[in-house]
């Protein structure tokens, strides 16, 4: 039996999510050791343990890229094999067994195809991951989070819906259709001002103008990184409760210089006006390039970290004057949607892959937006390359059959709402199409062939002529003209005298 299981990737959280459990988060940071498994998350978050560890970040943004990884030790690291050991840690962290369950993670929508190969064929190398001959399913967060908005909020049958997700790194948007299979009709907007790692670093200078200037600490020294990396999570946890309380207090400590923070609702307003005026304004604009208004959208759904500001919801609401809903987590909507599409993925073809079809992102700016109609293709040849066979598996006893049911039709109605780019055969054609050039060289040897047969029958003509017959009447002596001159005879010689 296989347990569906859904992971989520974010630039700052990792979310698992399992039937029968609460999702699990931890930060996007993996503690490397040398006799024992990675650890993810942040040291606290872990017991400690007897040996130091070496503590990897901005793995999730390095993902297919050439360069290695450096740690603080001086060794070199593959981005794409870290992201993997930290999925790994978190299938363990959520109670599961990557063996036995049936996958589906929910990667970002603006990442590159070649960024989704990177990661699928990391995957291929882990042993955890491919034992039971398939590889895990790839996914977009943003069909998976409006798939668990779906199911909890019961959104409109038919028309379009604005999908906003706030993350760690940037704001993303996309019109999405949901009548039947969800669907993408507009490109996706990537507007990296208005992020989560923004409002923090906002937090941070808020903190520094309390602390004041000349501090007497040296940047470069290990005191001061961590300092600053306890400070940028304490305006990150603070930025989090917000969400939900008024006013919130710590601690903050930098150089020796010691001062209690208090901030409120309002002052994190005032800091992310501008940011969230500027992507609002983006989404305008990328509206009336679609041809659609506010109007035209039958809800506005908002998923991610950022969702859950009241701000957010408040000036999308004034704004749009269109209905903003957003479910009860909104921080673990795609490691959900993940989830149900695992446990749909169980009724389906078990050979049956998706992967991410995006379309390179532009060269620069804040503003990224990708082709649409683009974002999901079901794969039905994509297994693993480490496939075994079923006597050369771990469980010889639990083979995994296809799912092949007498009424199963690929391209009738499913409800599947995964399946977006079907990759069809194409149609047999009942003539075939002659290309100019086979037209060109066809012609020519027929000339060809025309010339070297005229040739040769001449000169077979030549070998067989016959000689012309002999004169039987004697030619007639050529008649002298007497316009023309007869030749003179030649002079008489004299004769000598007889002798005396």
């Amino acid at each position: 039996m296989y347990d569906p299981l859904g992971l989520s990737i974010g630039t700052t959280n990792l979310v698992a999510a399992s039937n029968g459990s609460p999702p699990v988060s931890h930060r996007a940071v993996l503690t490397l050791y040398p006799h024992c498994a990675p650890k993810i998350g942040l040291p606290d978050e872990n017991p400690p343990l007897g040996e130091p560890g070496v503590l990897m970040r901005g793995f999730v943004e390095r993902v297919g890229d050439s360069v290695a990884l450096i740690s603080t030790d001086g060794s070199a690291h593959d981005p794409d094999l870290l992201l993997v050991e930290a999925l790994d840690a978190m299938v363990l962290a959520a109670g599961a067994d990557a063996a036995s369950s049936e996958i589906s993670i929910a990667v970002p929508a603006y990442w590159k195809p070649s960024t989704v190969q990177a990661l699928r064929d990391g995957l291929r190398t882990h042993l955890g991951f491919v034992r039971s001959g398939m590889a895990p399913r790839l996914v977009s967060d943003t069909i998976a989070s409006l798939t668990a908005a779906n199911a909890e909020l019961c959104l409109a049958a038919t028309g379009v819906v604005g999908l906003l997700d706030f993350g760690g790194s940037g704001t993303s948007a996309t019109l999405v259709s949901i009548a039947g299979d969800f669907e993408p009709v507009s490109p996706t907007l990537r507007y990296q001002e208005f992020s989560g790692d923004e409002i923090d670093q906002a937090l941070l200078l808020r903190v520094f103008e309390e602390l004041g200037h000349g501090s007497g600490i040296d940047p470069a020294s290990t005191a001061a990184v961590g300092q600053l990396g306890l400070l940028s999570e304490q305006c990150r946890v603070a930025k989090e409760r917000l969400s939900t309380d008024t006013v919130t207090e710590f601690a903050a400590e930098l150089g020796g210089r010691r001062c209690s923070m208090r901030l409120t609702r309002d002052e994190l307003g005032d800091l992310i006006q501008d940011r969230l005026s500027g992507f609002i304004y983006a989404f305008d604009d990328m509206l009336a390039r679609q041809g659609k208004s506010w109007t035209d959208l039958a809800a506005v759904v908002t998923v991610g970290g950022g969702a859950s500001i009241p701000l957010v919801t408040e000036r999308l609401s004034v704004h749009s004057r269109r209905p903003v809903v957003t479910p009860s987590q909104p921080a673990v909507a795609a490691a959900a949607g993940a989830l149900m599409l695992a446990s749909r993925g169980e009724e389906r073809e078990l050979r049956t892959r998706t992967s991410i079809g995006l379309v390179t992102a532009a060269a620069g700016g804040d503003v990224t937006e990708l082709a649409a109609g683009d974002v999901l293709v079901i794969d039905h040849d994509a297994m693993t390359d480490r496939e075994l066979a079923w006597s050369q598996t771990e469980y010889p006893g639990d083979v995994r059959l296809p799912y092949t049911p007498a009424a199963y039709d690929e391209d009738g109605p499913s409800g599947w709402s995964m399946r977006l780019n079907v990759i069809e055969p194409p149609p047999e054609r009942t003539w075939r199409r002659f290309r100019l050039s086979q037209l060109i060289i066809g012609l020519s040897a027929l000339v060809a062939m025309t010339a070297v047969g005229g040739v040769a029958y001449s000169l077979t003509g030549i070998e067989h002529r016959q000689a012309p017959p002999a004169p039987s009447v004697a030619p007639v002596p050529p008649v002298v003209s007497p316009l023309v001159p007869r030749p003179l005879p030649p002079p008489p010689t004299e004769v000598p005298p007889p002798p005396t």
